[in-house]
């Protein structure tokens, strides 16, 4: 995952060599995602631990893919991480209130979305709230 620093730019990331032995299946599995997706093995073997780590570091975290391409969503809804961000927001980053008016979601599921986004902010929607998630106060 590389990180934007202005909406359009990517910043460079620095990388180092690393070593693994993994089990053929697993090698096997990862060559065959990398050719999916056209990338190679070693990004695609770097792009899927990351999302291991930050997953692990957020439970209810997971990541899918979208037309815009792979996002952090809030498991157990369709929801991305954004979208419950962005709820959060709205509802004066008060979990109560939140619940108030979405009782289906779980004070987890909304404390996952907003971590994940105040964590990784650049995965925030490209180009900031698209307009149908704008408040208009007339």
């Amino acid at each position: 995952m590389e990180r934007r620093s202005k909406p359009g730019r990517v910043r460079e990331r620095r990388t180092s060599y690393f070593a693994a032995r993994l089990p053929e299946e697993t090698r096997e599995g990862l060559e065959r995602y990398a050719r999916l997706h056209r990338i190679s093995a070693s990004a695609a073997a770097a792009h899927l631990l990351e999302e291991g780590l930050r997953a692990a570091r957020f439970p209810g975290i997971d990541f899918r893919w979208e037309p815009s391409g792979r996002r952090a969503h809030v498991t157990g809804t369709g929801l991305a991480a954004w979208e419950m961000h962005m709820l959060w927001v709205a509802h004066g980053r008060d979990a109560a209130r939140v619940l108030a008016a979405y009782p289906h979601l779980t004070a987890s599921q909304v404390l996952a979305g907003a971590a994940y986004i105040e964590a990784y902010p650049e995965e925030g929607p490209p180009g900031g709230a698209p307009a149908f998630a704008q408040t208009v106060r007339v």
